[in-house]
């Protein structure tokens, strides 16, 4: 297979109109304008056509993160390069949100998807800020920020695939950067007990604090953000 090709529109559009069971791979290759070989050599299968384009949308990642930069706007910048390449691809991207909703199995996939990118912000988190693994409280803020930011970025695209508005993203800008300022001192290491850290929230004294933020994942952006508030103390 190749490493990114893209999701073909229409094989979508044929997917949703026969269902995702009762369409061919030779139907999808013939809505493709591909043969049935280069299909498969091109994408494998029906469901990793669906998420053909998700190998270059992680390699877009990796490239924002290596650009430098202070960490946590760097995690900000990847995830707007991801929403700004799904709404790019307008037509696929709401049929395939069209389609996730009809096929339990693909929605699924999309979860494995999700876990990526965080994983992917926490390593870089991890090697960027440097000793993170040794210190309880920045390791948990690093996940937490991560979870956060992809939640955040996944509830403006939902929005977004409801209701295409140019207003979405300068929004999500908006929300990313104050995920920013939350936790911010908590990535610098500024964490109670600490010289020059913020008053230390309630809580046992002297032990570090541990973020931990349990996110819905149909919360919207407002009771994710207030949830971060609230376990940042």
């Amino acid at each position: 297979m190749t490493a990114a090709p893209a999701v073909p529109a229409a094989a979508l559009r044929l997917l949703l109109e026969q269902g995702f069971d009762s369409t061919s791979v030779d139907q999808l290759a013939a809505a493709a304008g591909i043969s049935r070989s280069t299909f498969f050599r091109r994408f494998g299968s029906k469901e990793d056509m669906v998420f053909a384009d998700q190998e270059l949308v992680l390699s877009r990642v990796g490239e924002v993160l290596a650009g430098g930069g202070s960490p946590g706007p760097a995690v900000a910048a990847a995830a707007l390069a991801v929403f700004d390449h799904h709404t790019a691809q307008r037509e696929a991207a709401l049929l395939r949100h069209r389609l996730l909703q009809k096929v339990p199995a693909l929605r699924d996939r999309e979860l494995v998807s999700t876990h990526r990118y965080e994983h992917a912000f926490r390593t870089f988190l991890g090697r960027a800020l440097g000793g993170v693994e040794h210190d309880a409280g920045r390791r948990a803020a690093t996940t937490a920020f991560a979870a956060a930011v992809v939640a955040v970025h996944n509830d403006h695209l939902r929005r977004w695939l409801r209701t295409p508005a140019e207003t979405i993203r300068p929004e999500l800008e908006a929300r990313l950067d104050e995920l920013c300022g939350l936790f911010g001192p908590w990535l610098a290491g500024q964490v109670p007990g600490q010289a020059g850290a913020p008053a230390e929230p309630q809580g046992t004294p002297g032990r570090p604090a541990v973020v931990v933020a349990v996110l819905d994942p149909g919360a919207g952006t407002e009771s994710i953000l207030q949830a971060v508030r609230e376990a940042l103390g």
